[in-house]
């Protein structure tokens, strides 16, 4: 029997269907995957804010149910895996700004932008959305 994909929107959905089409329980997963089976469950379920999912486990996921490795990734993890440094210091040039001027409009320290486009942290979501142009920044 053929699962149906539906409305794979989610994340949480993208790895249930991941792991249910390939027929593998959670504790096996989790095992392979290298995690416990309660942060697979809070996964699946959702209990995790998606921002905050690991990229790698995601990944790890969905090579171990036999599927493209970004299947079970969000576009927001797609951002993060392709190059958000690049991406965040070419939309803050585009924009005319320099790391200081970008960092107050986002009411952040210079130094947390300077990490961003160093690779060093992972921005959080809502600068994806600005960058992508999800959610224009107030000038």
């Amino acid at each position: 029997m053929e699962l149906c994909t539906g409305n794979l929107e989610s994340v949480a959905d993208k790895l249930r269907y991941a792991r249910l089409t390939a027929g593998i329980h959670q504790d096996a997963l989790a095992r392979e995957v290298g995690i416990d089976r309660i942060t697979l469950l809070r996964y699946e379920n959702g209990r995790i804010a998606e921002e905050n999912m690991e990229v790698e486990w995601l990944i790890k996921i969905a090579i171990a149910c036999g599927i493209d490795k970004y299947f079970c990734c969000s576009t927001y993890h797609i951002f993060i895996i392709e190059g958000a440094d690049k991406q965040i210091k070419q939309y803050r040039q585009e924009m005319g700004l320099t790391q200081k001027q970008l960092a107050a409009k986002l009411g952040v320290a210079i130094t947390t932008v300077k990490r961003w486009e160093q690779k060093k942290n992972k921005p959080p979501k809502c600068v994806w959305e600005l960058v992508t142009g999800q959610k224009p920044i107030e000038m």
